[in-house]
């Protein structure tokens, strides 16, 4: 019994952590060459024009207002 908790405490442990580092990767955002304030991530389309998303955008963490 006291095995079988062991086993299942490292499990609990092991998934949170893997969880964390998942939420903590960073991903590159894209703009559309034409409409620059349609931002999302790379291959996605254009909302506006249908364009691909190609242009790399810095990460601004003050930065709220994200159209999609």
């Amino acid at each position: 019994m006291k095995n079988l908790i062991i086993v299942a405490l490292i499990l609990v442990l092991g998934s949170c952590n893997s969880a964390k580092n998942e939420s903590t990767k960073v991903t590159q955002s894209y703009s559309c060459p034409m409409h620059p304030e349609i931002i999302g991530k790379e291959g996605e389309k254009c909302s506006d024009c249908g364009m691909d998303l190609t242009e790399p955008v810095t990460q601004n963490p003050d930065s709220t207002s994200v159209k999609k």
